[in-house]
């Protein structure tokens, strides 16, 4: 049964089980390729119920003892993969059910606009095994990637007028995202307008030396894309 959700969400594993006996075992396991990790025992006990969350997965998991149904909170990327229950009774047959998960990418799009260019970052973050890939239309422009878990950004210049369709692309193993740009929203504003002339006083007061840093921060938005322009020998870091 395949299933689908973005980083940081919930999503609960239905069993479609009415009630379980009292006595019910219940196990859930995890794997990328094959569930084989037990992620959850439950038993009685002496006429207690204990109930063990395992590995990386604890303080996210909760088994509904009723129903056998698990509930995940605050997905990752590494969270993509098959689960599987086992329940036994004394009175219940053995049953056993498969589920996929697939997680996708949560993404950020900024931008800036410097003489007439429009700069767009697109940003995953913590992401293992990710490509990120501009595209325009159906052409690739360029991309970046990591074998490792890590934050990628990836930068892309629009010069003047533009009518053309681009969108960042993230894929992983297990799982894509596409998100497409808004030239309106991105850049048409002229409120975030800035010319180059403006850029070197800027980058002059805040460093007085060749190489300059200028950290622009907006408040109300997300920490999650770093932008570095570079021209002339400055360097321009966009944090938002």
């Amino acid at each position: 049964m395949p299933l689908r959700g973005r980083e940081g969400q919930t999503v609960t594993l239905h069993t479609g089980l009415a009630k379980l006996q009292s006595d019910a075992k219940i196990f859930w396991l995890f794997g990328p390729v094959r569930p084989e990790i037990f992620i959850v025992e439950s038993q009685a006990f002496r006429g207690e119920i204990i109930t063990e969350y395992k590995g990386r997965f604890q303080g996210r998991l909760h088994l509904d003892r009723e129903t056998g149904s698990l509930t995940v909170r605050n997905l990752t990327i590494n969270d993509s993969g098959l689960y599987d229950y086992i329940v036994h009774g004394k009175s219940t047959n053995s049953l056993s059910s498969l589920f996929m998960i697939n997680v996708t990418f949560s993404q950020c799009l900024n931008s800036w606009l410097v003489s007439g260019s429009c700069f767009v970052v697109c940003s995953v973050a913590n992401g293992k095994e990710v490509t990120l890939s501009w595209y325009r239309g159906e052409e690739k422009l360029n991309n970046t990637s990591s074998p490792h878990q890590a934050d990628l950004s990836l930068p892309l210049e629009i010069k003047g007028k533009n009518s053309d369709t681009y969108s960042c692309v993230a894929t992983n193993p297990v799982s894509n995202q596409t998100t497409i740009l808004s030239i309106e929203e991105h850049c048409l504003d002229c409120a975030r307008c800035i010319t180059l002339t403006e850029l070197v006083v800027r980058s002059v007061l805040s460093a007085l030396v060749a190489v300059a840093t200028i950290a622009l921060l907006d408040i109300e938005s997300t920490v999650c894309c770093i932008f570095k322009y570079v021209k002339k020998n400055m360097i321009l870091h966009i944090n938002y």
